[in-house]
This record gives structure tokens, sequence and C-alpha cells, in this order.
């Protein structure tokens, strides 16, 4: 019985001695452990130096001070100047002009603060993160926005150019000057290459983005021209100075005039409005059936005399109406009055190649001639047939068209005057 006493006194003692040399190893792996967070603490997580695994752009600034690794980045990427090129220019953007700078020291401050907020634990997080994961920084760019616009308007204006449609001369012979392409600066697009090339400093040649500009009228589309397809003109007295001004002014502003296929000729929109302040002269115009004095007078001969071209050419006649009294200077049915209400002239090219409308002043006369390709050249008469309406004198003009030898007849437009 006294055996069985000390046996459970034995395992007693053999118990505690066990629990102390558990707690003495427990005590001692706090102890290290301790020891060993204070050392992570102290030389590498508090250390005065960025952790392990970071970039800003392609430079490793891990384990190095906010010194040094302001240092390496400024010497990776050091401020400079853009390079701009378009064919064999080369255009200069410095970077002092626009006060270019690049955010090194803010992405410094960030990448040394990513695992030093203050809390431990939290640090701790992002140490291992960062260093599982790895972390980068992109560098932005500072700059005065306003100088940079003025100097990409500044190239801009270097580089766009007008394009220069082809143009016809009539004088010894149809010649032809050549068009040119024109260019213009995308200033929109060249704005984001130049943002985005300061915001990348790998980079600082930009090919800049310019786009060729056609001309509405190419040589291509003009060197057809090689005929006159119809020529009309009419006299007048050149006494009366202030109309026949009138009708010079009219008749340069609808000269040097070419129609691409399916183009349309408004004589209003060439010669703008009949007023002073438009250029126009007081002269005798029909008003109400009577004559009077008003900016313009004498335009409806010009308007007539290109009329009677563009009849003969063959050209389609979309709009034309007669004066209210019979003109002096063509027949009844040949007339082409004009105003700045609803009355205009216009005819469009139903050719297959382009036209030159000439039309001018020469001493007591004005003179219309349509030019144009040899191919489009067709015979044309005109009939005008006169009869009395409600008492009154009128007539339907009709043109008949001939092109290998078929002719199609269409009336033009029917004329009613007082007198």
């Amino acid at each position: 019985m006294s055996g069985e006493v000390k046996n459970d006194s034995e395992n007693t003692k053999d118990k505690k001695k066990l629990y102390r040399n558990i707690g003495i190893v427990i005590g001692i792996i706090i102890v290290i452990g301790c020891i060993g967070s204070s050392i992570f603490v102290k030389n590498i997580l508090y250390n005065g130096k960025i952790a392990n695994n970071i970039f800003i752009e392609d430079v490793d600034v891990s384990n190095m001070n906010k010194k040094e690794a302001v240092k390496a980045i400024d010497k990776k990427y050091k401020l400079q100047d853009l390079s701009l090129n378009h064919n064999n220019d080369k255009y200069n953007i410095s970077f002092q002009d626009i006060k270019l700078k690049y955010n090194i020291e803010e992405l410094v401050n960030q990448a040394y603060n990513s695992t030093k907020t203050g809390s431990y634990f939290k640090d701790i997080a992002s140490y291992i993160d960062i260093k599982s994961n790895g972390k980068s920084y992109k560098i932005k760019a500072s700059y005065d926005e306003n100088e940079l616009d003025k100097l990409i308007n500044d190239i801009a204006k270097k580089i766009n150019k007008d394009s220069v449609s082809a143009k016809v001369r009539i004088g010894n012979g149809i010649n032809i000057i050549p068009s040119s392409i024109g260019l213009r600066f995308e200033t929109e697009e060249n704005k984001k290459l130049i943002v985005n090339a300061l915001n990348n400093p790998k980079s600082n040649i930009i090919d800049l983005k310019v786009t060729d500009v056609k001309p509405r009228v190419s040589t291509e589309d003009v060197q057809s021209i090689n005929t006159n397809l119809a020529s009309f003109s009419t006299t007048f007295n050149s006494a009366l100075v202030e109309r026949s001004y009138n009708i010079g002014l009219a008749a340069q502003r609808c000269n040097d005039v070419i129609l691409l296929p399916g183009e349309t000729f408004s004589y209003n929109e060439h010669t703008g409005m009949r007023i002073l302040s438009n250029g126009f002269k007081n002269a005798p115009v029909i008003v109400g059936g009577d004559y009077s004095d008003a900016p313009g007078g004498g335009v409806c001969q010009t308007s007539t005399t290109l009329f009677n071209a563009a009849l003969l050419s063959g050209l389609q006649i979309d709009k034309v109406r007669n004066h209210s009294k019979t003109s002096h200077y063509v027949p009844r049915g040949r007339d082409a009055m004009v105003n700045d209400g609803d009355s205009d002239l216009v005819f469009t090219n139903n050719f297959d190649h382009a036209v030159y409308v000439e039309c001018y002043r020469s001493g007591s006369s004005v003179e219309a001639s349509i030019y144009g390709a040899s191919q489009d050249k067709v015979g044309v008469s005109v009939k005008v047939d006169n009869f009395t309406y409600n008492g009154l004198p009128a007539a339907k003009t009709y043109r008949t068209i001939t092109k290998d030898g078929k002719s199609n007849t269409s009336h033009i437009y029917t004329s009613v005057y007082r007198e």
C-alpha cells in the first residue's frame, strides 16, 4: 500500500518537472522570437531603407535610402528635350521652356513608406506582399501646359500648308496649272503623343501625325479639259458707267470656275447679294414692270450671257426665269433674270469630265465660255416658239442635243412677258 502512494508522488514530481521544462523551452522560444523580431524590425523593416523588390520605372531601388534612390533615378532618367520629326524636318520642345519636372522624390517617398506606415502588423503584411509580388511606380511629369500648347501651335503653323486646286488658264491655248497637296498638323493627336512621351521618360523622339490634304480639284481632274464646248456674248452701252461696272463685277465673280462631274453652279452664290456693301452700284433695274435705280442693275445681262453659253454647251439647266419685259440684248426665250430672292440661274455639270467656266467683260461686251473634254462635246440646237398668252407675248424654249447620232429634245422653260 505504501508503494502505491510512492508511485503517485513520483508521478506528480515527473509531471511538474515536465511542465517546468516545457515552460523553459517556451520562454527560450519567446526570447529568441523577441530578439529575432527586434533584429527584423531594426535591420530589415525599419532600417531607413526601401524594402526589397520595389522598382521606380525600371530602376530597382531595393535596399536604397531615399537619397540613393533619387540619385539612381535622376541618373537614369535625366530631363531632356523632345525631338519631333516629320519627314526630314525636325522640331524641338525644350524641357526648360515648358518647366518640365518629374515626380521622382514623391515616388521615392511612396516607395519608402510602403512598409513604414507606423502600424507594425500592417507593415509586416506589406513587406511580405511586396517581397512576394513586387511593387512598381510610374514616373509622371508636370509642366506648363499653356507654354506647351503655344509651342505645339508654333510647330503646327510651320507644318500646316493649304492644298492648292489645279487651275485652268485660257490664253494661247488651254493651259493647266497643277494642283498641290496640303498638310494638316493633327494638333489633338500630336499633343497626346507629346504628353505620353513626357510621362514616359524612356523615349524623347516622336513621329508627328500629319495628314495629307487633297485639293478640291486635282491636276488629273482638269487634264481632260481641251476644247471649247460653247461660247456666247452680248453687247451693252458702256456709256452707262454704273451698269457697265455691275456687268463686269458679276462676270468677274462668275469667272474661273471649275465644275467637277455632278457639281452645280449657282449664279447668286457666286455674285453674292446685289447690295452696295457687296461692291455693286446703283443702276436701272426692272421693279414691278418699270425701271428704277437699284444696286446691281445690269447683272441680269451677265446671267443671260452665261445662261446661253451653258445652254449651248449641253450642260443641264436646273433653274432659269425670264424678265417681265423683253430684253434688248437677247430674243425672247433666251434671257435669264436673277434677283436676291428666289430667282437664280442654276446649272449642273452632267458630263463625265470637269468643265471650266470663263466669264468676263471686254469693253462694251460681256463674254461667257464653257470649256471641257472633247469626249463630252455634243451637237446643240435651240428652238424658241413664240406665242401669245392672255394677250401677252410668250415663248417656249427647247433644246435638242445630238450625240453619237442620237438626238434628244427637252423643254427648257416657258417665258411670259408684259411687253
